[in-house]
């Protein structure tokens, strides 16, 4: 009969044991069902030699590396939570990070963002790494952005160190065809709905989103992402490079170029400029709820009267932006205007957004603003049933439909910068070529 165990016998010795009971079992249980004389039993007792146990079984032992994990931090968690999901029961490494002033950063976790831990066999933390600051789709162009703290146990205790955000990026291609929407066919396809925005941004004044689209319209896009490295986090979409839009049997390219270092927009393939003097759409891809008019009865004040703007409706808390180049004038309330900001421009242009649910941080009279930059957010202040963006445009005081009027765009390119031109976006074209092979995902 088969001896039990000496008393003391490791309880690696019974995981081996067990291990080799589940592996008979599975035997039996996976031979094929036949009448076959099965041999005589007969009865084994060895003793097992302890050092014979292979190393491998000691892996849990006080010498085993430490492992490193990532958690993505969730509404509501506190470091300790964290912890507890990395694996780590290390109460003395909690008490350590709230004493020091400077890792005190990581007890103030912004849900989704992510947490990476190196973690010994003992659940005692040798290292954490957390980003603090957002990466903002608006600023990840730059090489870097935002930074990183790193906690590590020290002889003495610990010793923080931060260090800039590495991102990785990635060049992506995608293809989609209108059935709906801009925003359905690139759902459909798979496209972060990012990239929809950014193409309407583009084409603004090329294209009307909303009446010119026509169904079986096609799109190819080239665009990059970037995401901090060794990250959980979702990568985010910089920049498109380039686009090819067939819309309504009309053609539309656009390729991203940089004139000078760091100085950079878009030209057809041909080499001309899709910048616009002014932006048309001061808000990110809305709808116009009410238009320039000469008489409009007031939905408030009940009665008939001029609207010298443009009504873009949209989300509160959606981005506003500059639609030009200028000086900030105003910042503040007015009456009906609500939240409102005058921007003036050169040649005797002003722009004015209201209605907004609050204002840019830093923004001031004085202060410079480039086209695109983000001014404000979307509310429903002063006389207003709903959130949307008042948007008026001035021409030497007299107010004009900002949908109409109209601007120069950016000088072509000069003769010497057209080979540059045609050189730096020779693969951009290839890429976009390949893209007319492939199936285009449908949206019904």
């Amino acid at each position: 009969m088969i001896q039990p165990p000496p008393q003391g016998f490791p309880k690696v010795a019974a995981a081996v044991a067990a291990a080799l009971g589940l592996v008979a079992a599975t035997a039996f249980g996976t031979a094929p069902l036949r009448d076959v004389a099965l041999p005589p039993l007969h009865t084994v007792v060895e003793n097992l030699d302890i050092d014979a146990v292979p190393a491998a079984l000691h892996a849990a032992g006080d010498d085993a590396q430490p492992f490193v994990r990532s958690e993505r931090v969730q509404r509501g968690d506190t470091l300790a939570a964290v912890l507890d999901r990395l694996g780590a029961t290390d109460g003395e490494f909690h008490r350590l990070v709230a004493s020091d002033r400077q890792a005190r950063r990581l007890l103030q976790l912004q849900p989704g963002r992510t947490v990476t831990a190196s973690v010994d066999a003992t659940g005692r933390v040798q290292s954490l790494h957390y980003r603090y600051g957002g990466l903002d789709a608006d600023s990840v162009a730059a090489p870097q952005a935002g930074g990183r703290i790193t906690v590590r146990r020290a002889d003495s205790g610990i010793e923080t160190s931060e260090e800039p955000i590495v991102l990785e990026r990635q060049v992506v291609m995608g293809a989609a065809e209108i059935r709906t929407s801009l925003f359905a066919a690139i759902d459909a396809a798979g496209i972060p709905e990012a990239v929809a925005t950014k193409v309407a941004d583009i084409m603004d004044g090329e294209v009307d989103f909303n009446r010119d689209l026509r169904r079986g319209d096609q799109l190819h896009v080239v665009y990059e992402v970037v995401r901090e490295a060794d990250s959980l986090d979702p990568p985010l979409v910089s920049r498109i490079l380039g686009l090819d839009f067939s819309v309504n049997g009309r053609r539309h390219e656009a390729l991203w170029f940089e004139r000078s270092p760091g100085q950079g927009e878009y030209f057809a393939f041909d080499g001309r400029s899709l910048r616009k003097a002014f932006l048309q759409h001061p808000v990110e891809f809305s709808r116009i709820s009410s238009g320039f008019s000469s008489s409009r009865m007031h939905p408030i004040l009940g009665y008939t009267r001029e609207h010298r703007g443009v009504d873009f409706a949209a989300p509160t808390g959606t981005k506003v932006r500059s639609s030009g180049d200028g000086v900030v004038a105003f910042v503040g309330q007015k009456r009906g205007y609500g939240n409102v900001i005058e921007i003036r421009h050169r040649n005797g242009i002003e722009t004015l957004y209201a209605h907004l649910s609050r204002f840019a941080e830093g923004l001031a009279a004085g202060r410079k603003v480039s086209q695109g930059e983000t001014i404000g957010y979307v509310g429903s202040t002063g006389y207003s049933t709903g959130p949307h963006l008042h948007y008026e445009f001035k021409l030497k005081g007299d107010a004009v439909n900002p949908l109409k009027v109209a601007l120069p765009a950016s000088p072509p390119l000069e003769a010497a910068e057209r080979a540059r031109f045609a050189a730096s976006t020779a693969g951009l074209r290839t890429r976009l070529a390949q893209l007319d092979g492939v199936r285009l995902a449908r949206f019904d």
